[in-house]
């Protein structure tokens, strides 16, 4: 009898395991690929004591390859892309992207809000690689930004020395 029992239960779970067995679909935009396998999560707040909105997560994606011995305009760019998000059923988002660089650096949050809004911007800085005027001296130079975000819009600008 309990052969039985444990027969009426694992038959239809052996059936019902492999019901939706196949082959899965594949991506086939290759950005999105290069973007999903290779990101890195560089800053995060999701945290509501901290922050009006939903997250703000700044992600960098490199391009693949690497440098060309001596010349630095071979070496992979790098893009910082910025995700943005209100708390609602259907909330704003927004993705915003900055130029590609040599190498994007997240220096750190200058500036959350408290409340949510149209004029309410998170402030943070970042700095990027430009080759140096003179490589003798080495391949990069670095350059600061100021970039203000939220769920409706976005802008950079060069940060006060």
């Amino acid at each position: 009898m309990k052969t039985i029992l444990a027969f009426c239960i694992a038959c239809p779970l052996y059936i019902f395991g492999y019901a939706y067995a196949g082959e899965l679909p594949e991506l086939k935009d290759t950005s999105l690929v290069h973007l999903l396998n290779d990101f890195k999560t560089v800053a995060e707040i999701r945290d509501i004591k901290k922050l009006p909105y939903a997250v703000v997560r700044i992600i960098q994606l490199q391009d693949q390859g690497e440098c060309d011995a001596g010349k630095p305009k071979t070496c992979p760019q790098q893009e910082l892309y910025i995700a943005v998000s209100t708390y609602d059923e259907y909330p704003d988002q927004k993705v915003y992207v900055l130029p590609k660089s040599y190498g994007w650096k997240f220096i750190g949050w200058k500036f959350l809000p408290k409340s949510e809004g149209m004029k309410q911007f998170i402030i943070f800085e970042v700095s990027k690689k430009v080759i140096s005027k003179n490589t003798e001296k080495g391949w990069w130079s670095e350059e600061k930004y100021e970039v203000h975000v939220n769920p409706w819009k976005g802008f950079i600008q060069a940060a006060e020395k």
